[in-house]
């Protein structure tokens, strides 16, 4: 069973792969035959005095598209590195944790950043499921956070997850009984392993033995003075 499922950031240099497939070679071959095109017309665009123009025309164009791809490399970069920091799913002894990269801004000169935290006990949890080939459907008692990733920090204490802020643990969260994951964690194949992983946790999580029941102890020195009390009421 894997405990954790990072986003599919390959997704992104894919598109862009296809981008440029699908548009380069039309606007190559376009540059080719203006350029072509000047050369045997020369003569004659020299004399009705648009060369000049159709010179900058095609270096426009040329300009034009280069800019493009840089802007769609620098979107895909930076899209690349927060959904890889920020988008995941953790499996838990105890609970599901889906976190989602949910944009930024700018505060005081510094970034925030902010992501959505789904959390679903394995007490809770009901199924999982792909649907449309790409997006994970999850059915059970889920809990949505959003908010700053600073405060939306968390840990596990005996397996059971915690917020390290007290607030998140009474309120600031939305609960429902079904979730569909935007299509972030890859194909098919990788969406099945991972639905796989949910139903062997939570086969895991019914494995596991019933908690003991809490037994109160007192502290050693209560006992040791209510002994005192004793002993010196019958001393007297």
């Amino acid at each position: 069973m894997k405990c954790y499922f990072h986003c599919d950031t390959n997704m992104y240099r894919r598109r862009l792969k296809h981008f440029i497939e699908y548009t380069a070679p039309p606007l190559f071959f376009i540059a080719v035959i203006l350029t072509i095109t000047l050369l045997l017309s020369f003569r004659n665009l020299i004399h009705q005095e648009i060369l000049l123009h159709a010179v900058i025309i095609v270096c426009a164009s040329i300009f034009a598209f280069t800019l493009l791809i840089r802007i769609i490399l620098e979107v895909a970069a930076r899209k690349t590195a927060v959904h890889a920091r920020y988008t995941y799913i953790e499996i838990g002894l105890k609970d599901i944790i889906i976190s989602l990269y949910a944009g930024s801004f700018a505060h005081f000169g510094e970034r925030t950043v902010l992501r959505t935290l789904y959390v679903i006990p394995l007490k809770e949890f009901e199924e999982a499921g792909i649907v449309n080939r790409k997006k994970l459907i999850i059915k059970g008692n889920i809990k949505e956070y959003t908010g700053n990733d600073q405060r939306l920090g968390y840990f596990f204490k005996d397996g059971t997850f915690e917020f390290k802020e007290a607030y998140y643990e009474s309120q600031g969260f939305k609960e429902f009984n079904e979730l569909v994951l935007p299509a972030l964690f890859g194909r098919v194949e990788t969406l099945k392993q991972i639905i796989d992983s949910f139903n062997a946790a939570k086969a895991r999580f019914n494995a596991l033995p019933p908690p003991k029941p809490y037994v109160f102890r007192e502290m050693e020195f209560v006992k040791i003075r209510k002994i005192r009390k004793k002993l010196q009421g019958k001393n007297l």
